[in-house]
């Protein structure tokens, strides 16, 4: 069975289950916006320190933004009364482990002295230990996409990450896993939703699957899985108008979309790719009525600072 055939079983099955987690999921961001809104005009991003947000994370009763550390979470920030806190919770051993911070669990005034000495202790780390590879690695991919020209060391590339408030980068959830390269009826996580000003000057969705270097296992199936799955929603769900809104877009749903999907990798991995590439052209729908998945891939080098492109993917 095609994996596209795969997932529209899954959603003909799961149909009132997608519609009522994605109404709670919009509902949540609503909900958890104006916070964000606060927290945006207390701070500016604190580099190395970057701050996210989740549909978990908004619809929390305290909305929260996950402060993270070349992609791995070492607090987070939440608003009460108007006031912005530093939270740690459960964070103390990995960072005391991890980076020798030793900023003990608890609640601290983001202006306060601790939060103030816990945004200096990670500034002067020079050579951070992250235990997932793949974390730090979109942690960089995401720095390069807010930077304001000269993104991945490509002239006039365009690009930014789904942000809320105009500030955080929102992690997307699909009610369709695609970690295994097989959809599976399970809340998964797309790695970054951006959108992307093409040399037509027209903006586009576009999908990110990322790779640590050397790795591979089935991305182009994965970011397939995404995409499809994506444009599923949009059409066929009472939200997908909302959620149109959410990724950043103030018009109605166009007659036809194209989805760019691109797999990020090293470039021994360009073999694996184009195997598995023709595999899927032979077996997948990348035309879906007026709509169209475009498959690309991005040679990528890490650098202490940012990531560099070895080519421009859309050319």
């Amino acid at each position: 069975m095609s994996i596209a055939k795969e997932i529209n079983e899954i959603f003909e099955k799961n149909k009132n289950k997608i519609e009522r987690d994605s109404e709670k999921w919009i509902m949540a961001l609503k909900n958890g916006e104006n916070a964000f809104n606060l927290v945006k005009k207390e701070f500016h991003q604190w580099h190395p320190l970057r701050f996210y947000t989740s549909v978990t994370k908004a619809k929390s009763c305290k909305p929260e933004i996950s402060v993270r550390f070349f992609g791995q979470e070492v607090a987070s920030l939440i608003v009460e009364d108007k006031d912005v806190f530093l939270v740690l919770k459960n964070h103390n051993k990995k960072n005391r482990e991890c980076f020798k911070c030793s900023l003990e669990d608890g609640k601290y005034a983001w202006r306060g002295k601790e939060s103030k000495e816990f945004r200096k202790h990670f500034k002067e780390i020079k050579e951070p230990e992250i235990r997932i590879p793949e974390h730090r690695v979109e942690s960089k991919f995401l720095m390069e996409m807010c930077e304001g020209s000269g993104k991945f060391n490509i002239k006039g590339f365009k690009i930014r990450p789904v942000l809320i408030a105009c500030k955080f980068p929102l992690q997307v959830p699909v009610p369709i896993s695609a970690s295994t390269g097989n959809p599976k009826f399970s809340r998964g996580n797309i790695d970054i939703l951006s959108r992307h000003k093409g040399r037509d000057n027209k903006d586009r969705l576009c999908l990110w699957e990322l790779k640590g270097k050397g790795r591979y296992g089935r991305a182009a199936s994965q970011v397939y899985i995404y995409a499809y799955t994506l444009l599923k929603i949009l059409r066929h769900t009472k939200n997908g108008a909302g959620w149109y809104k959410v990724f950043g877009f103030n018009r109605n749903i166009p007659e036809s979309l194209e989805i760019e999907s691109v797999v990020a990798i090293s470039q021994e991995q360009e073999k694996k790719f184009n195997e598995e590439k023709i595999r899927l052209e032979r077996t997948e729908c990348f035309k879906i009525g007026k709509d169209s998945i475009r498959l690309y891939i991005a040679f990528y080098e890490e650098e202490p600072n940012g990531i560099k492109f070895k080519n421009d993917p859309f050319c």
